[in-house]
């Protein structure tokens, strides 16, 4: 039997003065995966059948539990299956959410995403940001926000009356 924590340092900080955790905030990154998929509304046994066996629900289970470690090569490829940028994991909440002023404008995020449109490349990054931001995962669809759509209407080029009437005229909204 091997000496308990062997493989781990009990230490505050590593030789070159970094802290040796990743975070030293309360969410963990096993916290993290669970909040993740939960934001994509999956359960355990979805995610085993949606990756057709690749992840195994206990072991996802394990993992959120932190009951075992996960390698960064595991990492990546679990973050890449729920299309989630693999920084997710690792940053901490340091910013106030945007704004949670509301407008009507929903984006087709799957349509937007198939879309081989070269004026999509800024929106896709804008896109990305504010999930990030909302922590919001689903990938799917997006209610745009007043700021949002300045944002979009920017790196378009366009006002933001041009901007909704871009995305209506190409289905990149959702009625």
């Amino acid at each position: 039997m091997l000496p308990p924590k062997l493989w781990i340092r009990e230490i505050s900080n590593t030789r070159s003065g970094y802290p040796s955790k990743m975070t030293d905030n309360q969410e963990s990154t096993s916290a993290k995966l669970r909040s993740i998929r939960k934001s994509k509304g999956w359960s355990l046994q979805e995610v085993e059948k949606l990756s057709r066996g690749k992840w195994k629900a206990v072991v996802i289970g394990s993992y959120e539990r932190g009951d075992r470690a996960i390698s960064l090569k595991k990492s990546i490829e679990l973050m890449n299956f729920y299309q989630v940028p693999i920084t997710a994991l690792f940053t901490q909440n340091l910013t106030t959410p945007i704004s949670t002023k509301s407008s009507n404008l929903i984006l087709d995020q799957r349509r937007i995403n198939e879309s081989g449109d070269i004026q999509l490349i800024g929106i896709k990054r804008i896109i990305t940001y504010i999930c990030a931001k909302r922590r919001d995962w689903n990938g799917e669809v997006l209610s745009l926000r007043s700021d949002d759509l300045n944002f979009l209407a920017i790196m378009l080029d366009k006002s933001p009356e041009a901007t909704i009437e871009y995305l209506e005229s190409n289905q990149y909204l959702l009625k």
